[in-house]
């Protein structure tokens, strides 16, 4: 009997969990990353993410997120659904070896350095795109002099320029292009380029250089045939910043513009601000005018000869200035905050005291920022004419060359380094605008 109670116990014992409480089974969660191992600079990167919990994104300076309308996002961390598997970021193009993100899904980390590498396809904005444009509008459109002049040709050459950058915009996909014909002013042929906000299009965030150069007989050089630092470089880096902008989605509508007449008086910017219709406002204007030396470039070490005076160029530095007006104070310290951060953090810039980057609090009506913050709009003017000798040496003069210029850049790789460097800080600024809450023109204040 005894063996058959045993053996009737251990058979109990095996079916002792059929009764009682049902005990519930242990729930794995499920969370995975896929990533590259390197990224390009100046493009865009894909991550794919499987979780069943809502998980969340971090991440360093130096890149971006879009969210689902395609929006560029700066926020360091963003939480996303659990049905969301993808991220899509865009890499800038900056000094840093590496970026970092990290995934939380609950308790789970992931974690990854990505090294960053160089580009050899043109990256979304592009100092070497930029430098074939200087090269193509100093080359077949010169003597853009405004037609309001009354001691030239009257603005022929201008307005085939102006029809050819119209053809331009009209490429790069923007919503709308129109070459400005004011009843009151038809001589303001600004050339503006609209892609429309998602969110506000009431509210513009411009861009722009002015289009026209300094006509015969202007001091102090007596004028320009070229103006390739003035202001054909301003034009070029409005053109290519413009191109990527025109294809982006924004919160606020996209304006990049191309201005007439600022040598005679900032009349074409002017004209503009004086017939935005009664409902728009400004959330911030960037200028560029003359801007094609600047961070990296070093100075050449070897005098040049200017091949049209003889004189000697000996250039000790390529200064970099970027001035904020235009807005209340608290807003001038966000811009002023911003740029500190694109330029330090974001793009990790290290100039040097052969190429220095400055940026202050200071309004000035030297270009047609002036234009903007007069009327109360918030405003970034992008200066860099290549130091005092540079400066004075091509003025409104026949040595501002395209020829001239690169040579002074040490060559075609050093002026598109500047304009990516350029291109590059104004795109981190229009995201962050775009991003910015309470951040308004005059009208709203």
């Amino acid at each position: 009997m005894r063996p058959i109670l045993l053996a009737a116990i251990i058979v109990l014992a095996m079916f002792s969990g059929c009764f009682g409480e049902d005990v519930e089974p242990v729930q794995v969660s499920e969370f995975s990353v896929e990533a590259p191992e390197s990224v390009l600079r100046g493009q865009y990167f894909s991550i794919e993410v499987s979780s069943d919990v809502d998980w969340t994104m971090n991440r360093s300076p130096g890149f971006y997120f879009m969210d689902e309308y395609d929006v560029l996002r700066d926020d360091v961390e963003a939480t996303f659904d659990a049905s969301q598997t993808s991220l899509t970021f865009l890499v800038l193009d900056s000094e840093r070896s590496d970026i970092a993100l990290s995934i939380t899904s609950g308790e789970d980390v992931w974690n990854a350095t990505l090294t960053l590498l160089d580009s050899e396809e043109y990256m979304l904005v592009d100092g070497r795109r930029a430098y074939e444009t200087i090269d193509m509008l100093t080359t077949d459109y010169n003597n853009r002099w405004c037609a309001s002049a009354s001691i030239h040709e009257g603005g022929a050459a201008y307005e085939a320029a102006a029809l050819k950058a119209e053809e331009m915009m009209w490429d790069m996909g923007f919503d709308h292009v129109e070459i400005t014909q004011y009843p009151d002013d038809p001589d303001q042929l600004n050339i503006v380029g609209y892609n429309w906000g998602r969110v506000n299009p009431d509210e513009y965030i411009v861009i722009g250089g002015h289009f026209d150069i300094a006509y015969m007989f202007t001091p102090p050089g007596g004028g320009t045939n070229e103006g390739a630092n003035d202001d054909t470089s301003g034009s070029t880096v409005s053109l290519e910043v413009g191109q990527a902008l025109a294809r982006m989605e924004f919160d606020h509508t996209v304006v990049a513009a191309l201005w007439a007449c600022e040598e005679e008086g900032l009349l074409g910017s002017l004209a503009y601000v004086a017939n935005l219709p009664e409902n728009v406002s400004v959330r911030t204007y960037m200028n560029f005018d003359m801007v094609s030396l600047n961070y990296p470039i070093i100075p050449i070490t070897e005098p040049l000869i200017d091949p049209l005076t003889g004189d000697i160029f000996e250039p000790t530095k390529y200064d970099w200035s970027i001035s904020i007006a235009g807005a209340s104070v608290e807003n001038m310290d966000r811009m002023y905050d911003w740029v500190t951060q694109t330029i330090d953090e974001n793009l990790a810039y290290q100039p040097t005291e052969g190429n220095p980057i400055m940026w202050q609090k200071a309004e000035s009506c030297s270009s047609d920022h002036c234009s903007f913050f007069s009327a109360g709009y918030p405003t970034f003017n992008f200066f860099s004419p290549g130091g005092d000798i540079s400066f004075w040496q091509e003025w409104h003069s026949p040595s501002d060359t395209f020829e001239f210029m690169t040579a002074k850049a040490g060559g075609p790789d050093g002026m598109a380094s500047g304009f990516n460097s350029l291109a590059w800080s104004s795109l981190d600024l229009f995201i962050r605008v775009d991003n910015a809450e309470d951040f308004h023109g005059n009208w709203k204040e």
